[in-house]
């Protein structure tokens, strides 16, 4: 079997899986896991590149040697980020968008084009980011480039590829046009970006070389880079059952579809389009994930109070559904994936919307489980109403597949089928990506239906659908 592997840089580590065909089943199976490299660097959250790539190419040579064949290595990160580069050299080691001060570009640069213009353009609806950051704050930086590279593309560069930009990747730079997938260079002039350091996109399952100094010298082919892109692509959506939930440190709701939605009504409900499988578009939104129990736990583990996982959801399983719950959109908890106590701020958001604050650990990881559940199913109302589509089950795909509570917790809120499954849809999309790209499978249909083939899939029917009702009307009575 030709080995291929797939590397899922996250913001909180990386992964590394290996998988393949074999009488037409599908293989998979993790074979690695560290650290992303980040770390403060002159006062900034950087990714250390040069340690990540060495710790990635010695991940390739101990597969290389411990399999028959490698054939091709992907690699897909989470978004944003991207390195600059002076004659195929890296300049600096890029900004990590987890960094705080990233986020806070705003008219300088916005003045200029306006996020309802530029969403009009990109389809992409969101906060500035680093790249606009990093044009207002430090112009700088980019007089002795001649390259901007995303991350992956960065990534795949070091380890003996040309240095390329991905179309889902790129996207999530805000300079791309949703709907020619070029860059839109109307806005790129409007905001005064260096046009000239911006490489032409090249599609999901480009080769751009190979891994050198290894055995076999595998293929780089360039997934679905943005890791959401790779992780839909795993999910075995249809025209007809095309509504999806993604959950890890941000949850992401939404569809997949034909043509972008880029109307007025779905900027102003926080929706953002981005490149799809085989010239399809992820109608969605970015909320805030697991991350927000994740750092409470950190806190409670700090303090000796409770903060295992199995305990935390026993003791859950039994209180009842109904309790505080917040509105996971609102800003205060958009920001808290960066910074700041999460319980904190549940606190004061209860107390400001005349709610009852958790007591303890138990109530906490009720109220953000709840929250995220009624969220999420909020947000997909809103999405395919915006997209004059209709629901009959969602797909839930990433961590979240684990938490079985959760899952039924969705099902109720969202008021209907939940089909839960993979767990590691982002690695199974980069490889179905790369399968894609060596002639091994035609199309994704054909992939979906070898990764729904492989991994069980478990079904979660809404329960108690008048409790959940309410506490949706709850949620929307306080965004108003």
């Amino acid at each position: 079997m030709a080995h291929r592997l797939a590397i899922d840089v996250g913001s909180s580590g990386v992964k590394v899986y290996a998988g393949g065909l074999a009488d037409a089943e599908l293989h998979f199976e993790q074979i690695a896991r560290m650290d992303n490299g980040t770390r403060w660097q002159d006062g900034r959250h950087v990714w250390d590149v040069e340690t990540l790539t060495d710790q990635l190419r010695e991940e390739i040579e101990r597969a290389a040697d411990g399999y028959d064949t490698v054939a091709s290595v992907g690699i897909d990160a989470t978004a944003l980020d991207f390195g600059l580069l002076a004659d195929g050299e890296l300049l600096r080691n890029p900004y990590f968008y987890r960094d705080p001060s990233l986020w806070t570009a705003t008219d300088a640069v916005t003045d200029r084009c306006s996020a309802r213009e530029s969403f009009h353009l990109t389809g992409y609806n969101g906060p500035p980011g680093p790249l606009y950051y990093q044009l207002q704050e430090a112009p700088d930086t980019f007089v002795d480039a001649d390259t901007l590279v995303p991350l992956p593309g960065l990534l795949s560069h070091q380890l003996g590829g040309e240095a390329a930009t991905e179309t889902s990747y790129a996207m999530t730079l805000r300079l791309l046009d949703i709907r020619t997938r070029d860059w839109a260079d109307d806005l790129i002039k409007a905001i005064e970006f260096p046009r000239d350091l911006l490489q032409d996109p090249v599609a999901p399952g480009t080769t751009v070389g190979s891994v050198t100094g290894v055995a076999g010298e595998p293929d780089i082919v360039l997934p679905a880079s943005h890791d959401t892109a790779s992780a839909v692509g795993a999910l075995p959506l249809t025209a007809e059952n095309n509504v999806f939930l993604c959950t890890g440190s941000w949850f992401i709701p939404g569809l997949e579809l034909p043509e972008p939605t880029v109307t007025d009504e779905a900027f102003d409900a926080g929706g953002s389009n981005e490149v799809g499988v085989e010239g399809t578009v992820r109608f969605m939104r970015n909320l805030p994930g697991f991350s927000l129990l994740e750092h409470c736990r950190d806190r409670w583990r700090e303090t000796d109070a409770p903060h295992e996982y199995e305990l935390l959801l026993k003791r859950v399983a039994e209180l009842p559904v109904d309790g505080p719950i917040v509105d996971i959109r609102d800003d205060i908890f958009v920001e808290a994936q960066f910074e700041g106590d999460v319980a904190e701020r549940v606190r004061d958001y209860c107390k400001r919307t005349d709610q009852e604050p958790p007591e303890d650990e138990f109530e906490m990881t009720r109220c953000l489980l709840v929250s995220l559940a009624v969220g999420s199913a909020i947000v997909i109302d809103q999405l395919t109403d915006l997209a004059n589509e209709t629901v009959d089950r969602v797909h839930l795909g990433g961590g979240g597949v684990r938490n079985e509570l959760f899952c039924s917790m969705f099902a109720s809120a969202v008021g209907k089928p939940v089909k839960a499954g993979p767990t590691e849809a982002t690695a199974l999309g980069n490889i179905l990506y790369q399968l894609r790209s060596g002639g091994e499978i035609p199309d994704f249909e054909t992939g979906r239906q070898l990764v729904t083939d492989r991994f069980s899939l478990t079904t979660y029917e809404p329960q108690n659908e008048s409790t959940w009702a309410a506490l949706r009307e709850r949620v929307r009575i306080l965004d108003r």
